[in-house]
């Protein structure tokens, strides 16, 4: 199981590199200084960790990006 979780983080990572850009640094910068001033209001409606929230949202964009790179190929 644990192997299987190594496996797909791996290749996660493989595909974010190839699509690493400076759209995708000003996003991650965007987002991460959005959550620092904005946490207490975003903890207040939602409960839930700012770290896993900030992870959650860069992932989207990879598979988002990922899903449009896809569809571009065929």
């Amino acid at each position: 199981m644990v192997g299987i979780l190594v496996v797909i983080i791996m290749e996660t990572i493989k595909q974010y590199k190839k699509m690493w850009n400076e759209i995708s640094q000003m996003f991650l910068i965007g987002s991460l200084s959005e959550i620092a001033v904005l946490g207490d209001v975003i903890r207040g409606y939602l409960p839930v960790n700012l770290i896993l929230l900030f992870v959650f949202v860069n992932m989207g964009i990879v598979l988002l990006r990922a899903y449009r790179a896809s569809l571009t190929c065929n």
